[in-house]
């Protein structure tokens, strides 16, 4: 037997827009804290009552408005920065400091997975549900405000023809809107594709590293092709050329993904590491975790199971997965760029995890 709970058309405000190196929209550990910080509240309220627990979440996107203006035509956009930072005595003479925020307005549903199913009567159902939306309307999403919950729905099923009827269920409370799958098997094959090639070009002396694949999803790419005259041979300078977008490797909407962390550092023991949440946790120090997603239409969906997000957590990597029957994940692994250092990007260890 299968059960979701699903929220709809969550309307927040204020979320977070800028996730590890890329901006647009929340990174996906926002919306698996939301269902753990969920968890924790409803394991609290009913202390034990209920065995079940919140394993994981897909994501549907319905609408979203980052808070971002252009300067001036063809400027790259900024983000609208509300914070008034003290100005101290060393500042006077220069800009007082100001750390930048991306913020952005969103509209989404979460389908969220139990991993036991609950056992209740109707009224015991509306009850919960009530319950869900009032402590979800306490909390905050990816740092944003929630304003509104259209409604959440607590679904069962246990037979195909049940599954296929719930599934229908979840397309309408979530419609339209457009569902996040895991591509970080479209990354891996084609970083492989990116080898194969620099073998067969001897001339080529740069070996691809995993960060140049990603780049090919992440990156606006366009290249120069040279209008050669009539008895020229090779482009010179003076040549003039037509320039021509360069497609991503991968048909589909792909867009850069932030999936998780890995550890930097050791595990610290609670309490060693000062200015933490609290003094009964471990703590270590991570970096961001990329990798690709996809949007598609939530009407194109099979398999609920296939874009549902869950923690895995492998030694010193804490990642989030979907299920995908021929996905092999792989993430990139690049170090957080800081000011005035050089960093080596070490793509090995990333390799050789799975």
């Amino acid at each position: 037997m299968s059960q979701y709970l699903v929220l709809s058309h969550i309307d927040v405000q204020n979320a977070n827009s800028v996730a590890g190196l890329t901006w647009g929209f929340p990174a996906i550990t926002h919306f698996l804290g939301f269902t753990h910080a969920l968890n924790r509240k409803l394991s609290s309220h009913y202390r034990g009552e209920y065995e079940s627990e919140l394993t994981g979440c897909a994501v549907i996107s319905h609408t979203f408005e980052n808070k971002v203006y252009q300067p001036k035509k063809y400027a790259d956009f900024e983000f609208l920065q509300s914070k008034n930072p003290p100005v101290l005595a060393k500042h006077k003479s220069t800009s007082p400091p100001i750390i930048e925020e991306g913020k952005m307005n969103l509209t989404v549903s979460l389908v969220i997975e139990l991993n036991k199913p609950l056992v209740l009567v109707t009224k015991e159902i509306e009850k919960l549900q009530k319950k869900v939306m009032s402590m979800c309307c306490q909390m905050r999403l990816a740092g944003g405000t929630i304003l509104n919950i259209k409604q959440a729905k607590l679904l069962s099923a246990s037979t195909s023809e049940q599954h296929i009827a719930m599934l229908r269920k979840i397309k309408r409370l979530t419609m339209p809107g457009f569902v996040l799958f895991d591509r970080s098997d479209f990354l891996q094959n084609h970083f492989q594709e990116l080898i194969v090639r620099h073998k067969a070009d001897e001339s080529v002396t740069d070996e691809p590293q995993l960060l140049d694949a990603w780049l090919d999803f992440a990156a606006l790419k366009y290249k120069a092709v040279p209008q050669l005259g009539e008895e020229q041979n090779e482009p010179d300078e003076n040549t003039p050329a037509d320039w021509e977008y360069i497609a991503k490797p991968n048909p589909g909407y792909l867009v850069p993904l932030m999936t998780g962390y890995k550890a930097i550092s050791d595990l610290y023991d609670p309490g060693s590491v000062l200015n933490t949440r609290d003094e009964i946790t471990p703590s270590r120090f991570v970096e961001a975790i990329h990798s690709i997603g996809e949007w598609k239409g939530i009407h194109s969906l099979k398999d609920l199971h296939d874009v549902i997000w869950r923690y895995q957590h492998d030694d010193q990597w804490y990642l989030c997965k979907q299920n995908c029957s021929s996905a092999t994940n792989e993430a990139v692994e690049p170090q957080v760029l800081k000011t005035q250092q050089n960093q080596t990007l070490n793509f090995n260890e990333a390799l050789n995890l799975f």
